[in-house]
């Protein structure tokens, strides 16, 4: 029982262990879930937000860039108009000019030239609405190395603004890309830490309740090695006094054995024939009853109710058999109750050694305690 007892203390301590490291596991994956639920939202934050930016760089780069490319279309063909003009091949009456200077007035004004450009420009327009007004080849010449380099210039500018985007677009491709990726890997780590989560949570659950049934299965134990320690102390009480009373009981029945053999030892050579039965009954029934005397006799001296009950026993099987060998049916009793108490001495011994077994487990186990508390 005490070796049952430790192997309780053994698993109690072993589940405790387990709920210890549960708990321990339950934390960090919850504090791992929500640093990971925390990342994701910043990192989901920061993808929309760095998205939201890209679309209105992109719009923003588009609406500049149409712009762009209507004035450098505007300028292309003024361009070609005032070479024309200039070769001879065309001349600029009312409704060129008109149109000329419709088309150039839209776009010269735009942040890409300068005002000294426009300046020029505009002073040259306004010329060529006089309609006396008269510019020379040279003039138209001037005029169209002016509009070529606000073109340069406007293809330089639409140029870079293209080479920007495809910066910007690229560089948000490589933002959206990263982040979607670690986002990936987050969702896997979050999706493992609750499964670890779950499994920590159900061998919590698992274990607390071994623990509480290994709990009442020790107290359990306990309660018996203590009730056992107890009946042990009182069988060992018992036991000295028994084995005394015992030893006497014995020494009294094997008397009376003795006076039962010398009694019919004597008798045993001698033959009877059937008429001398009535005669061996009257000699014998003295005797027998004197043996049964003896043994109450013998059962109060020794306070034995056993003896007592065997006097008691012997004299009934004297009355149930007159006439017959009343002498070999006492022995028979007192053989019996000579056998019982043996058979009753050798299960006390049993009884006994286990108690003195458990009783030394006990005490080694005591002082194994006491060892540990003064180390």
């Amino acid at each position: 029982l005490q070796h049952e007892l430790d192997n309780a203390a053994a698993q109690v301590e072993e589940l405790e262990a387990a709920i210890e490291q549960a708990e321990s596991g339950i934390e960090t994956s919850e504090s791992r879930i929500q640093e990971l639920s925390s990342s994701i939202a910043e990192d989901e934050a920061e993808l929309e937000k760095a998205t939201e930016v890209r679309t209105a760089e992109r719009k923003d780069w588009a609406k500049a860039d149409k712009s762009l490319a209507e004035t450098i279309d505007t300028l292309t063909r003024a361009i070609a108009m005032l070479k024309k003009s200039a070769t001879g091949f065309m001349q600029l009456d009312r409704t060129a000019v008109g149109k000329l200077v419709g088309s150039l007035s839209a776009v010269i004004d735009g942040a890409v030239f300068s005002t000294h450009d426009t300046a020029r420009v505009k002073a040259f327009l306004q010329a060529q609405q006089q309609e006396s007004a008269s510019v020379s080849n040279d003039g138209i010449q001037t005029i169209i190395e002016v509009l070529e380099d606000m073109m340069a210039k406007a293809e330089g500018q639409r140029s870079e603004a293209t080479k920007a985007e495809t910066e910007a677009k690229f560089n948000y491709e490589m933002v959206k890309a990263s982040l979607t990726q670690r986002g990936k890997q987050q969702n896997k780590e979050l999706n493992d830490s609750k499964k670890a989560l779950a499994s920590h949570q159900e061998s919590l659950a698992t274990a607390k309740g071994d623990l509480e049934t290994a709990k009442k299965d020790q107290a359990t134990d306990a309660a018996s090695l203590q009730s056992l320690q107890v009946d042990c102390m009182q069988t060992a009480t018992d036991h000295e006094a028994s084995v005394e009373g015992r030893k006497e009981e014995l020494k009294a029945l094997a008397a009376a054995k003795k006076v039962i053999e010398e009694k019919t030892g004597g008798a045993s050579d001698r033959s009877y024939s059937l008429l001398q039965v009535s005669d061996q009954t009257d000699d014998d029934q003295p005797n027998v009853e004197s043996v049964v005397q003896m043994l109450r006799m013998l059962g109060r001296k020794q306070n034995s109710m056993q003896i007592s009950l065997l006097a008691s026993k012997a004299s009934s099987t004297i009355a149930a058999n007159a006439g017959k060998d009343v002498f070999a049916k006492v022995k028979g009793l007192i053989e019996g109750m000579i056998q019982k108490l043996l058979d009753e001495a050798q299960k006390e011994a049993a009884e006994k050694a286990f108690c003195d077994k458990e009783m030394a487990e006990t005490e080694e186990k005591k002082a194994e305690h006491e060892e540990d508390l003064d180390s």
